[in-house]
């Protein structure tokens, strides 16, 4: 029997999103530094950047009634995956 603490998967969390603004700030550099100022190019990428503020406000409500302090438990006595 192991736990970890839900706040290790709230700091992944915050890395994944990390590398992935970074990723999107190499995006429209790109955009920028190449010259593409195309409606295409601006028109997916504002739409692709309105859903992530959507998911990331999406996520960020319902994040906070989240008891960070509570251990998710692995093999414990009450099963495969439970909480405490």
């Amino acid at each position: 029997m192991f736990s970890i603490p839900l706040y290790f998967i709230l700091v992944a969390y915050f890395i994944f999103l990390a590398i992935f603004f970074l990723f999107s700030a190499a995006n429209v550099y790109h955009i920028y530094s190449t010259g593409t100022f195309t409606f295409p190019a601006i028109g997916i990428t504002a739409i692709v950047s309105a859903f992530c503020v959507l998911i990331l406000f999406i996520t960020f409500t319902n994040l906070v009634s989240v008891n960070w302090d509570a251990s998710l438990v692995f093999f414990g006595p009450s099963g495969i995956i439970s909480f405490q």
